[in-house]
Formats: structure tokens, C-alpha cells, sequence
């Protein structure tokens, strides 16, 4: 952890005073006022260090303490994970030994890491941007626990989850799945941290998209749209409907975004906006008929079709996401100027890059808009689409 004195004096503001002497402690440490060196033994995945130097360095928020009785009296031990050990053997604060004695190099360290785990210079370099950063950092398994700065694991629960990947490895919608249902599960804030070739880190954050803030109610634009009655009639021009009825045609447009409007109010639409209009009974084509032959010209059709159904029954507008690069751009009125978001809809069986997942959230930042993700998921015996809201995120 790295301190300086402004931040000791604002943290000390807000602490008890056990945990400012414990801070203190620790900027002394840091700063080398105190030298203490750790002596640590490996083991497998951990390393083993015992005595006084386990309170020590447990109270900077270094690994786990772990005890048993011996003669009736309590004996602590602190088990680092291997990104503890190897940040503190970086830093000269910890002589770490072999079972059978022989001191180990920080070479001969990170080459053991990396047999255990084949991404560790990735989660390394995570764990010591963090720790340098002055977060609280508690390695697992597979994720990083996240805890505020100045906190002592225990003390107070974790915030984030941190899922760690090289440029080169790859996320699938599964993948997606699994870590929100384990943030769901624990209450965590879902993070995704990417390393790519220059060994710098770009954090992502994952969450549920919400819709709850539609400026205007479908029910509001139905109410308008009931001016027009009947059904109009339609053409399908190759990969484009065009609607004749040109009053049917400008109610749609001005009331519901619907479309194209040409100089002689014919209405052109998309397959997907005509597909859902058919169903709701405004259009004279078969709806069956319709999306089979939609689904024979756009083999991504019955994916984005459900997705824009959906979101159009929660009230929000549909265009084409093509100029982002997306499938949809969205928005909540129909006077509403800017898209605030782009969908692009995926297949359940769909893995990004990296570059790709990167790609998609930088040129959504860049035009300021959300990158969401749709893709379907099972929930029993019923289907569901899931929205997946992901962006870039200081921490």
C-alpha cells in the first residue's frame, strides 16, 4: 500500500484511532522509516509465515491468519497468496525459503507461479497496480477481492470481484453469466480487468442494463396511434417494407420513430419494424409467413427480433445501430435528440476477444452512449433476455 502524509492526515479524519495507529504503522513501513523483513516459507499455493511478523504485516492487510492450538496455547500463522508474496519479494520485504531451506529468487518465484497458475503475469501486474494504488487487495482463486482503501479485510466487506484476463484470452457469453450471477449471489460489484501487450490495465465494469427511466410510456404513444385504425398495406421490397398507406405511415413516424418517411409519405421500414408491427395487426402480411422469409434474408433476424420486440413492449424506440457499429441504438422519447444507448444482440454461444469487447465499449464511450449486450438466457422451463450493460471504469 502507498501512502502519503496528505492522505494519512483526510483518512484520520474518519478512523478510530486503533486503525490510524495501524495506518501510521504502515506508512512507516512503506516509507522505510521501519525496515521489517518477513521470512516466509512456500507451499504450494501459499506462503507460510509465522511468529510476530505475521500481525504485522496481517494488520497492512497482507494475507490470511490461520490458527491452532499447540499446549493448550493459540499459535497464528499468515498464509500470503503467491501475488502478496511476489509484491512483497519485489519490494525486498520478504525472504521467502523452500520447504527443504534454499532461498528462492524473485525468478525462481514468479517461475513457480506461473506453473500454478498460467496467467499469472497477468493477475500480478492487476494485484500491484492496485496495492500501489493504496487499495486493499485480497487474491482468490479465481477473482480479486476489492476492498476500500485503509480497510482491513473482515473489517469491512469487499466491494468488488475483479476477473482478470490477458489481451489474448477471451470472454464468452456464458463467462458474462457466471459473474453476474456470483456478483448477484455475494453482493459484489463486478469487475473485469484486461492486461494487454504494453502491461497496462484497462477495468471494465459488468451490470445489469435497467430501463426503468422511459421518458414516455408505450401506453402514452398508443393512445395517439389509435387514431389511425385498420391495417395498411404493405410491400416487401428485398430487405426493406415499404408501407403505402400514407397516414397510417406518418402516425407512425410522428408518434412512434417508426421508419423512414419519404417525400410522399410512404413509410419504409426495416424487417425487424415491420415484423413487429404485422404482429401487432397495423400491416396486411402474415406475421408466420413473414419472419420466415425475414430469417432466410438475415440469419441474425429472429435474435434481434425478439431482443427490439421486447424492448419496444417496455416502451423505448428502436433505430439501426449500424454507423456504431451496433445492432441497435435506442431511445426513451420520440423527441428525444441522442440515443443514450447502443444494443448489439449476440448468440448464447457467442465468445469475444478481447479486442473486440474492446473495440465495441471505446467507440460507444467515445459518441457517449452505453454499450449493452443482449443475448437470451434459460430461467427454468422460460427463455429470457438478459441486457448486460459493460464500460470502461476508473477505480
Amino acid at each position: 500500500m502507498s501512502y502519503s502524509p496528505l492522505s494519512i492526515l483526510f483518512y484520520s479524519m474518519h478512523m478510530e484511532k486503533r486503525d490510524l495507529k495501524s495506518l501510521l504503522f504502515s506508512f512507516l513501513i512503506e516509507k522505510s522509516f521501519i525496515t521489517i523483513k518477513m521470512h516466509g516459507v512456500l507451499s504450494g499455493e501459499k506462503v507460510i509465515v509465522a511468529g510476530s511478523e505475521a500481525d504485522t504485516f496481517e494488520s497492512m492487510g497482507y494475507g490470511r491468519k490461520k490458527g491452532k492450538s499447540v499446549k493448550g496455547e493459540r499459535e497464528y500463522k499468515l498464509e500470503l497468496s503467491l501475488e502478496e508474496a511476489a509484491f512483497l519479494l519485489e519490494a525486498g520485504r520478504i525472504v521467502i525459503r523452500k520447504e527443504k531451506g534454499s532461498e528462492l529468487t524473485l525468478e525462481d518465484f514468479l517461475k513457480h507461479a506461473l506453473g500454478i497458475y498460467p496467467n499469472f503475469g497477468a493477475r500480478y501486474i492487476v494485484y500491484k497496480d492496485l496495492k500501489e494504488r493504496g487499495y486493499v487487495v485480497q487474491p482468490g482463486g479465481v477473482d480479486f477481492w476489492l476492498y476500500p482503501r485503509v480497510t482491513k479485510p473482515g473489517a469491512k466487506t469487499a466491494r468488488y470481484f475483479i476477473r482478470i484476463l490477458s489481451e489474448r484470452e477471451f470472454l464468452s457469453v456464458k463467462d458474462v453469466e457466471a459473474v453476474l450471477v456470483l456478483a448477484h449471489n455475494m453482493r459484489k460489484e463486478p469487475v473485469i480487468a484486461v492486461v494487454d501487450d504494453e502491461s497496462d490495465i484497462t477495468y471494465y465494469d459488468v451490470k445489469e442494463a435497467k430501463f426503468d427511466d422511459v421518458i414516455e410510456k408505450r401506453d402514452e404513444r398508443e393512445d395517439r396511434k389509435s387514431e389511425v385504425s385498420g391495417k395498411g398495406k404493405a410491400f416487401l421490397l428485398g430487405d426493406k417494407v415499404i408501407l403505402w398507406d400514407t397516414d397510417l405511415a406518418a402516425n407512425l413516424y410522428k408518434n412512434d420513430f417508426y421508419g423512414k418517411l419519404t417525400n410522399e409519405n410512404r413509410l419504409l421500414l426495416s424487417l425487424v419494424e415491420a415484423a413487429y408491427l404485422i404482429k401487432k395487426g397495423l400491416l396486411e402480411l402474415n406475421f408466420e409467413q413473414f419472419v420466415e422469409h425475414a430469417a432466410t434474408i438475415e440469419s441474425e433476424f429472429m435474435g434481434k427480433y425478439a431482443v427490439y420486440e421486447d424492448l419496444r413492449e417496455k416502451g423505448l424506440i428502436l433505430k439501426t445501430g449500424f454507423k456504431f457499429g451496433s445492432h441497435f441504438r435506442v431511445y426513451k422519447a420520440t423527441n428525444q435528440k441522442h440515443s443514450p444507448d447502443l444494443i448489439h444482440v449476440l448468440p448464447e454461444e457467442h465468445v469475444f476477444s478481447m479486442p473486440e469487447l474492446a473495440r465495441a465499449v471505446r467507440l460507444a464511450h467515445g459518441v457517449k452512449k452505453r454499450m449493452i449486450f443482449s443475448f437470451k438466457e434459460k430461467v427454468g422451463e422460460e427463455i429470457h433476455i438478459r441486457y448486460v450493460d459493460i464500460g470502461r471504469m476508473k477505480l
